[in-house]
């Protein structure tokens, strides 16, 4: 078994056509659904946003491009700990359903935050608490979809040990992680060095962006401070499911004024030259 490629294809373009077609351009069948529109003109919203019809719509435009939701990138606990608890349960619920009637493998969630003017020591029982109510919701409302935390540097994630000790107390079965190394670098840790030693049993998502420090530039994978080449490297593709391109290239300095599409291709390529030099295997690319 090997890895697979899917694309956040939100930063493609806002709707949801172009984004299918956008992907299937590039030849990848996975798509991550995080905002969208579903008709020219309207505004973008959030996929935690859409009623029951239109995600039945959603999943019919994706079978007519034979593109499969991956995972289903929800904001759920991109936020403080002590958020609103109704809001945290409403965008919950509707994400499990959006990945219930997706049939997505994955619900992309994240760790909280501790509370304003606190730290990580005062507010660990709470987030453990509160990362734990989410856990058992997905798992008591999804049908099979596995909570996938995305590591954070505003969260309780910012680095190796509080990103392993909120992830010890699953199996990575249970609940698993999608490794951002970009976030590691805006937290002033190294991705590589530091952080994956903590958390690779858990790590099934290689999440793909990058970062340099000096300059505070997001660029194209393998180009920045991320450690992006050894820690591909180092993956055991047995393990590691998804190649997950989120290249953030179209609101940076490195991409200001190119078209959207041309940098996630570019970004895809980075990715796929990163393999060859490092001996991986290719993921299945498919025709456009």
């Amino acid at each position: 078994m090997t890895w697979g490629i899917s694309g956040m294809c939100g930063e493609i373009a806002d709707q949801i056509d172009d984004q299918l077609s956008g992907l299937r351009s590039l030849g990848i069948n996975r798509a991550n659904l995080s905002k969208l529109s579903l008709s020219t003109g309207e505004k973008a919203r959030s996929i935690d946003t859409l009623s029951d019809i239109e995600l039945a719509d959603l999943q019919s435009r994706l079978d007519a491009n034979g593109v499969h939701c991956y995972c289903v990138t929800s904001p759920v606990a991109k936020y403080s700990v002590d958020t609103d608890a109704r809001l945290v349960s409403q965008q919950l619920e509707r994400s499990i359903i959006a990945a219930n009637i997706l049939q997505a493998r994955y619900l992309r969630i994240f760790s909280f935050s501790v509370r304003d003017g606190s730290d990580t020591s005062t507010d660990r029982d709470q987030i453990h608490r509160a990362f734990a109510g989410i856990v058992t919701t997905i798992e008591t409302l999804g049908t099979g979809v596995i909570p996938l935390l995305e590591n954070n540097y505003r969260m309780y994630t910012a680095d190796g040990p509080s990103t392993r000790d909120l992830l010890a107390d699953y199996e990575p079965s249970r609940v698993a992680l999608a490794f951002d190394a970009h976030a590691c670098v805006v937290a002033g840790a190294k991705a590589f060095d530091e952080v994956w030693p903590e958390v690779e049993p858990w790590v099934r998502v290689l999440h793909l962006k990058d970062y340099v420090a000096e300059t505070q530039t997001i660029v194209p994978v393998g180009h920045g401070d991320g450690q992006l080449s050894e820690i591909v490297a180092a993956a055991d593709t047995s393990a590691v499911e998804d190649l997950a391109l989120e290249p953030h290239l179209h609101n940076s300095k490195y991409g200001a004024g190119r078209n959207p599409l041309d940098l996630f291709r570019e970004s895809r390529d980075a990715v796929l030259n990163m393999l060859d030099t490092t001996g991986q295997p290719r993921p299945p690319i498919g025709k456009p």
